[in-house]
């Protein structure tokens, strides 16, 4: 691990203590999880949401994937939420 300085407010560091005495845990961690959670954030964001599309409109092979996305979408869908 690595130590790092950081800087908070009063309210905030009061808030962090009182939550880390009831999770019984250190500040540590939970600053430790709170990084994690932003990071995690950002790169959802980063990520390309057309790439969860692929794949999606059924086998390989139909010939008509580039006329008929969003029918094979729509169906994709509908077949999902029975």
């Amino acid at each position: 691990m690595t130590r790092l300085q950081i800087i908070l407010t009063e309210e905030q560091d009061r808030r962090l203590k009182e939550l880390a005495r009831k999770r019984k845990t250190s500040k540590s961690r939970l600053v430790r999880e709170g990084i994690e959670l932003v990071l995690q954030q950002k790169q959802d964001r980063m990520r390309d949401p057309l790439l969860d599309l692929i794949g999606q409109a059924g086998r390989i092979g139909r010939k008509d994937i580039s006329r008929r996305h969003d029918a094979y979408l729509v169906m994709v869908e509908r077949a999902q939420n029975r």
